[in-house]
């Protein structure tokens, strides 16, 4: 856990942030994107918001918007600085930037309560399931998502 006097920055992201992002990426998820995946994603429009501290990566929401609608793709947090509010900060920024948008959707695991509440808290409501959603774990289950959205408008 790092100490709340620590400087913390939202920036959005770019291609040359590709290897640190991609890095956080392989830490955090399970089944993460290749760094090829990434690159294609921010040069065909994505968006990405960046958490540092003091100049190093903590935490990003990657995001795709088509029309009026914004699909949340990823947001990771280093495990330093989880339950430090960096993904709820990062959402109610993005939020707060996007304009001319009609709604936010994104998926998470039914098993990760700590998002699912951190979502709710910020006016998410889980408005239905994604069944075997997630590639299979080392047991060959495949976990169901919880599909949340918050209309903006």
């Amino acid at each position: 856990m790092h100490g709340i006097d620590e400087q913390i920055t939202l920036r959005t992201g770019n291609t040359e942030d590709i290897e640190a992002v991609y890095k956080l990426n392989r830490a955090v998820f399970s089944e993460c994107w290749s760094r090829t995946s990434l690159y294609s994603a921010l040069e065909s429009g994505y968006d990405l918001l960046l958490c540092e501290s003091n100049g190093t990566l903590t935490a990003y929401l990657l995001s795709l918007t088509i029309l009026d609608e914004v699909q949340i793709m990823q947001i990771a947090v280093s495990s330093d600085y989880r339950r430090q509010r960096l993904a709820s900060r990062m959402t109610e920024s993005f939020m707060n930037a996007a304009t001319d948008i009609a709604a936010i959707t994104l998926e998470v695991r039914l098993s990760n309560n700590a998002a699912r509440a951190c979502y709710a808290h910020l006016g998410f409501e889980e408005v239905g399931y994604r069944k075997s959603y997630y590639a299979p774990d080392a047991s060959g289950n495949r976990e169901d998502a919880v599909l949340m959205t918050k209309n903006v408008k």
